[in-house]
């Protein structure tokens, strides 16, 4: 059994579940905790490989709706750079708490079933490489990279906007660099009410959208694929230039390749309609870039 803390109370694992797929797989160490669930290094009990377990711990609405989501986006979806979907299912969990009351201490236990997903287990983050590596990266290094995620966000937008791209949620996989995190994900033809409050901050902090930061602060604004748009241009602008694209930039504070250089600047635009009018026109004037 595996006991981990979370929000105040212990919560108790299992050391075997069982996937939709009737795969069974062995939790191991925690890897990462974060502010709905803890992510886990599971292993296939039948062939011994390594995998990624998120169980969701936070079971307040609207934070269960959000990963039953993310279970129905990631399952749809395969591409080499978005985080490689294995299985999802149920487990059965138990919590214990201590309250105190008048007379002594007593302990209080609950049992009940959590979604969990399997993924691939990556080997870092963006964020974690980028800190890491002292030197900036060359052209040939992060072009084909970008590409990828632009090939992989066009085929997102097909079921879903992500709403939470910024370089901790792009992981690294042998070299290949992966969208990941959909629990902030809205459908693109949305058939259920939302699940964002009308004034609620959806996105990264720091990597926002314009029409994000209007949209929490209740001005009405309208959050869409060209958000996600603007999301991508900042994460490859701080790629380049070791620096967020915060303020009001000009190719001076760029130093990349001027065609690349121009294309971030025009989607980083304030107003969306100044953008690239979807992903794929994006993409293709990504494909357009050279390298002088």
């Amino acid at each position: 059994m595996i006991s981990i803390p979370f929000n105040g109370q212990t919560y108790i694992l299992p050391d075997e579940i069982i996937g939709i797929d009737n795969s069974k797989y062995r939790i191991l160490e925690m890897l990462g905790r974060g502010g709905n669930g803890s992510v886990f290094e599971c292993e296939n009990a039948a062939t011994g490989e390594t995998f990624a377990l998120k169980v969701l711990l936070n079971l307040k609405t609207p934070r269960s709706e959000r990963f039953e989501r993310e279970i129905q986006v990631i399952s749809r979806l395969s591409h080499e750079h978005i985080v490689t979907y294995i299985t999802h299912g149920r487990m059965s969990i138990s919590s214990a708490s201590r309250r105190e009351t008048r007379h002594r201490n007593r302990s209080y236990s609950s049992q009940f079933d959590v979604s969990f997903i399997i993924m691939r287990k990556a080997d870092s983050n963006l964020r974690e490489f980028l800190t890491q590596s002292s030197s900036p990266l060359r052209f040939e290094d992060y072009y084909g990279q970008f590409v990828g995620l632009a090939k992989a966000l066009e085929k997102l937008h097909a079921v879903a906007m992500h709403r939470d791209i910024k370089p901790d949620n792009i992981l690294i996989s042998a070299d290949v660099w992966q969208i990941s995190d959909f629990g902030l994900c809205a459908l693109i033809e949305e058939t259920k009410e939302q699940l964002t409050k009308a004034e609620e901050a959806v996105g990264p902090r720091y990597w926002m959208s314009p029409e994000a930061v209007s949209k929490a602060m209740g001005l009405g604004d309208v959050i869409n694929c060209c958000s996600d748009l603007f999301q991508l241009a900042s994460v490859f602008w701080f790629v380049v230039t070791r620096r967020p694209p915060i303020g009001i930039l000009t190719m001076d504070d760029w130093s990349g390749p001027p065609s690349l250089g121009q294309l971030l600047l025009d989607t980083l635009q304030h107003n969306p309609l100044r953008r690239p009018r979807s992903t794929t026109e994006f993409l293709q004037k990504l494909e357009e870039v050279k390298f002088s």
